[in-house]
């Protein structure tokens, strides 16, 4: 794995040190290349996380949980996406995958077939949920339950309908519930709103059968501007497989004071009564209080402070990085 991540840092480095910048063309190769880091410390009253978690899993010491090295490139109306990872989340996440794919982030490529919609092939991230694995487009450090039972990653197609309209939607023809490897088919649909005062409405759906029956699972969220400085989220998920269903719910409000500062609080439950998603039968109600601080767009401080019924009490610290590393266009002659 190392000669192949390697390679492709060597890749990126060519792309970026052979592009010439040239602005007002049409016809040009657009290159990206970001780097993104998300470094923790987690402390808990148990000494140790649990196994049914993805992310921040290391307890009593400083570890990385996501690490990615991202390459884009776009040419007309066509555009290509792929990024390389490593950390706690992937060996977590990806454990069940063979060792070439836990860690590939993303690696896709679409095609613009007219001016509002496009087509997705390959590996991309989730159509499901709210939360992303990167934790700096999220509102709270930690993750929900929402978020660590539902797919993080989906390999497969993707037509994506987006007009100028505040509606979009995405069909999707799936390998299986957070699959790449191995093939299950499913089918899964998004539906969202977003209004030009900042609500956001987003539901989407799966069917697929992961080797136990019947698969259906429904996410909604709402996402509802309060004031200049505060804003609430409602979220919550339902299944059932093989007729036996399993269903979690969250609510939480941010306050920002400042361009720089964030507070954000979350309650939450989760139910799994039938043990399809977890291991066993499984209940769990957790409370969550999250301070974040920018130093600038491309660091910021993030801190938790979180007790579920279930695990007790934690505390998360952590730093986050985001940088673009070039950023080029060459004129195609």
């Amino acid at each position: 794995m190392k000669s192949i991540v390697r390679s492709f840092i060597l890749l990126v480095w060519l792309l970026a040190s052979n592009s010439q910048l040239s602005l007002g063309q049409s016809d040009t190769l657009r290159i990206n290349v970001n780097s993104y880091a998300e470094v923790y410390y987690l402390s808990t009253e148990q000494g140790q996380k649990s196994p049914i978690f993805y992310n921040h899993t290391t307890t009593q010491k400083p570890s990385l949980n996501l690490g990615i090295l991202e390459l884009s490139a776009s040419k007309k109306k066509w555009a290509f996406q792929s990024g390389f990872m490593m950390g706690t989340y992937s060996q977590k996440n990806l454990a069940a995958e063979p060792e070439f794919w836990r860690h590939v982030y993303q690696l896709n490529v679409q095609y613009e077939l007219n001016a509002s919609s496009q087509l997705q092939v390959g590996i991309f991230p989730s159509h499901i949920g709210l939360e992303s694995a990167k934790n700096l487009e999220n509102d709270l450090f930690s993750r929900s339950y929402l978020a660590e039972n539902s797919p993080y990653y989906e390999s497969g197609i993707s037509w994506n309908y987006t007009p100028k309209s505040p509606f979009s939607m995405r069909i999707l023809a799936l390998s299986g519930w957070q699959q790449i490897a191995k093939f299950n088919p499913a089918l899964g649909t998004q539906f969202g709103y977003s209004s030009p005062t900042g609500l956001k409405i987003n539901s989407s759906q799966f069917l697929g059968n992961q080797g136990k029956g019947t698969r259906v699972f429904f996410n909604q969220f709402v996402q509802i501007p309060i004031s200049a400085t505060w804003s609430g989220t409602i979220g919550w998920d339902i299944g059932w497989e093989a007729g036996m269903p399993w269903h979690g719910g969250l609510m939480y409000v941010t306050w920002r004071p400042a361009s720089s500062l964030r507070v954000s609080s979350r309650l939450e439950y989760y139910s799994d009564p039938h043990g399809i998603i977890m291991s066993n039968a499984f209940h769990d109600v957790t409370r969550s209080l999250s301070l974040d601080y920018s130093i600038n767009k491309k660091i910021m401080l993030r801190s938790e402070a979180k007790h579920s019924n279930k695990f007790g009490s934690e505390i998360l610290f952590g730093v986050l990085l985001n940088t673009t590393l070039a950023s080029k266009m060459h004129v195609l002659k």
